[in-house]
């Protein structure tokens, strides 16, 4: 993960990723084909673990239109961590690492590589007479509550009369003045961005040595300063931008935080690609702590102190638990807050946006996302799929074909972008079904070589396509015209499987791949009749929920478990229901009603959300009115199954199914009394059958219930014009059909 800049970084007190003196850091315009990362100097090295080798066979074999695809039984999933190493904890690292956080090599990492460390200069150098500097950034932010200013030293006190006739020689007031602030001003109030060199200056005169890197940047080592060893303040146009603090001897951490304000700020563990700690960050505050050479962890021996950064916030983001959705978002803002164009944190805002259900605020993210500082393919890739979220099916096939066919962007991500085109055919209709197949596969293709990449976030991303695209496929085989399908199901959905647990293994993924993986494999039984007992799913979905819901108290993660765990729950209402086991049917729907009744607070209902609760209380409401025989038990769910398939969103999404819906529906409320709704149900279902008999000329068949059922309901009311009209309208049907018999 990488933070994008708007303006070029400052010059630090670093080491670059090869451990030399780092003289400028110049930063790579941004590409919008996949952009090469800039190198950014930074207090430590940052950089991608290389644990693993590759996988000795990539071959999957190709979609076939005589019968369904099967995964290669030969790949296989082999992750080798570098010797040594151990895997992390969940918490432990981010999408950023660090190597180390080294020990001082050089009395000066600013100077050029082959020059003397500090040089006396020629010309003694001005102390700055001209405007103070801006303060930092920070200072306005609302999200800081952090900052700390310098406070000035005490005022001077007046020297006291002395008691004998002769009289020490006399001092200047400024001198005096200046020597008791001395005595007062500590490297502790020294804060990059707010303290003035101006200030430094007259507290300390000049240093010991300078660098003077080029016209605008230098060097000063001040010695001996209070605590310190050794103080080195880097300077760029007068302006102080960090400064590296050498103890003259080691101090606790305790102290150090008392000193700095710290103690209500939350660090982040840096941590290296095996999980060791290498010290600490306090983004608010732009203080690294690293772990000191020798001693506890406790004790501090080096310190550096610069501007907070928007990256600071990124890595304390990447450090958290993926469930601790509330303070990610915190972090995010913050980063937003430092560097309103930072593509990547807009990009994470918005992925949890999206989990939330706050789709518009996701679609906005996502917007500046795609044209920040570090925009990449996979940012416009996310920004559409929620351009389906939408509404927008065909410029969501569209788009994501223009980046799958990209050659120029990077293979995990045109992986990524073939598995959601094949999502998106998926959602066009049974009519895309054989091409969606193809595109899962193709995803499984360009993934497969790389599940052991050096580089940890293409390796993590890889195996993700290959779990979504293999139980993608499970769906596209139950859904479409297959022979074999349960073998074949069975088969990709062991295989995604499989990558499931070596990402939980190896990769610090939560449950909530388990939980996704339990929810679309009910699904895939759910489209076909099949001899399946979803009692064991079931156990292990609420055991799921129960484990994730214990291990944080975010309230923002537990609202969108709970939404998840009512979609899978509510498959397995789709499949009792198949099974004839009503009993069972009914009382797993009330379970899933209450979870998704918990998910939906502060959701947007989108297009999927109104087709899933309207299908599971229509479900169950039919239970009620056919199997139960109690029309006043399925008035209840019906009323909350028309408010999501009646739904304008909809507009013309599967028009024949949900017509069908609202037709039965009509028949309980008119069987209740409520006459008035069943007429009005059954005219509107009727309605959307005939719309759907416009596009598909082989629905008009299913034209005859409700028309039948209205000639009734007005032959009931006394309306015998209306009546026969009805009457008539169906005889003809089944006439063009050859068909003469009467449904209702």
């Amino acid at each position: 993960m990488a933070c994008g800049w708007a303006i070029a970084e400052p010059i630090r007190l670093t080491l670059d990723e090869s451990d030399q003196p780092v003289s400028e850091a110049k930063i790579a315009p941004v590409q919008h084909t996949e952009p090469v990362q800039p190198i950014i100097s930074r207090p430590f090295s940052l950089s991608l673990t290389a644990d693993g080798e590759p996988l000795e066979t990539s071959a999957v074999r190709q979609a076939s239109a005589e019968e369904p695809p099967t995964p290669n039984q030969d790949t296989s999933v082999s992750v080798r961590a570098p010797e040594g190493a151990q895997v992390a904890q969940p918490a432990a690292n981010g999408p950023l690492r660090v190597y180390g956080i080294h020990q001082e090599k050089i009395d000066n990492p600013a100077a050029l590589q082959g020059t003397s460390r500090f040089s006396e200069p020629e010309v003694p150098l001005n102390p700055a007479t001209k405007a103070q500097p801006p303060a930092s950034p920070m200072a306005d932010a609302p999200l800081s509550r952090f900052t700390q200013t310098p406070s000035a030293g005490p005022p001077a006190e007046t020297p006291s009369p002395a008691v004998n006739t002769k009289l020490p020689p006399v001092v200047p007031l400024t001198q005096a003045t200046k020597e008791a602030e001395a005595k007062t001003f500590s490297v502790w109030q020294i804060l990059p961005g707010q303290t003035s060199l101006t200030e430094i200056e007259s507290q300390w005169g000049k240093p010991a040595q300078t660098r003077r890197i080029d016209q605008d940047k230098h060097v000063r080592l001040y010695e001996q300063q209070g605590d310190f060893a050794k103080v080195e303040i880097a300077v760029e146009k007068d302006q102080i931008v960090s400064v590296f603090l050498i103890p003259a001897k080691s101090m606790s951490l305790e102290l150090v935080e008392q000193k700095f304000d710290l103690t209500k700020i939350e660090p982040a563990a840096v941590r290296d690609p095996s999980g060791r700690h290498l010290g600490k960050i306090y983004p608010e505050r732009g203080i690294l702590i690293p772990q000191a050479a020798e001693g506890s962890p406790l004790e501090v021996d080096r310190i550096i102190v610069q501007t907070p950064s928007a990256e600071s916030f990124m890595i304390r983001a990447s450090n958290r638990s993926p469930l601790d959705f509330r303070d990610r978002l915190n972090d995010y803002q913050l980063a937003i807050a430092q560097e309103p164009y930072s593509a990547e944190a807009w990009y994470q805002t918005s992925l949890i946006l999206h989990r939330l259900g706050r789709d518009t605020e996701a679609f906005e993210a996502a917007r500046k996302a795609t044209s920040g500082v570090g925009s990449s393919a996979e940012h416009r890739l996310h920004r559409t799929l929620l351009i389906v979220v939408q509404g927008n099916l065909a410029s969501g096939i569209q788009n994501t074909q223009q980046i799958a066919e990209d050659v120029t962007v990077a293979n995990h991500v045109r992986a990524k972008a073939h598995c959601q085109w094949g999502d998106l055919l998926q959602m066009a209709g049974p009519q895309k079904n054989r091409e969606a197949v193809q595109h899962h596969v193709k995803a499984i293709e360009i993934a497969s070589p790389l599940v052991n990449d050096t580089n940890q976030d293409v390796r993590r991303a890889a195996k993700q396509v290959l779990v979504d695209a293999h139980m993608a496929l499970a769906i596209d085989i139950a859904t479409g015209d297959w022979e074999k399908k349960e073998q074949t199901i069975n088969q990709w959905l062991l295989r995604s499987k499989v990558y499931i647990d070596d990402m939980v293994t190896n990769e610090q993924a939560t449950g909530e791949l388990r939980m996704a993986w339990l929810t679309k494999s009910l699904m895939a039984r759910s489209f076909y009749n099949a001899p399946f007992d979803p009692g064991d799913a079931i156990d292990q979905i609420i055991g799921q929920y129960r484990e994730l819901l214990s291990k944080t108290d975010d309230p923002f993660f537990h609202r969108a478990l709970e939404w998840e765990t009512g979609q899978a729950l509510s498959q397995a209402v789709f499949i009792e229901h198949a099974r004839d086991q009503h009993d069972s049917a009914l009382k797993l729907a009330e379970q899933a009603k209450a979870f998704l009744k918990g998910g939906l607070a502060g959701r947007e209902v989108g297009i999927a959300d109104h087709l899933l609760l309207g299908n599971l209380y229509f479900r169950a409401g039919a239970i009620c009115a056919v199997q139960k025989q109690d029309h006043a038990a399925a008035v209840g769910w019906y009323e909350m199954a028309m408010n999501h398939l009646t739904d304008p969103s909809l507009q013309s999404i599967m028009l024949d199914r949900r017509g069908e819906s609202l037709v039965s529906m009509g028949v309980s409320f008119w069987s209740v009394g409520n006459r008035e709704q069943g007429i009005a149900l059954t005219e509107q279902g009727k309605s959307l059958i005939e719309a759907a008999t416009g596009q598909n000329a082989a629905l008009q068949k299913k034209l005859i219930v409700p028309l039948d059922n209205l000639a009734e309901m007005y032959r009931e009311l006394g309306n015998a014009q209306k009546s026969a009209q009805y009457t008539a309208s169906a005889q003809k049907i089944r006439e063009s059909l050859g068909d003469n018999t009467i449904s209702r």
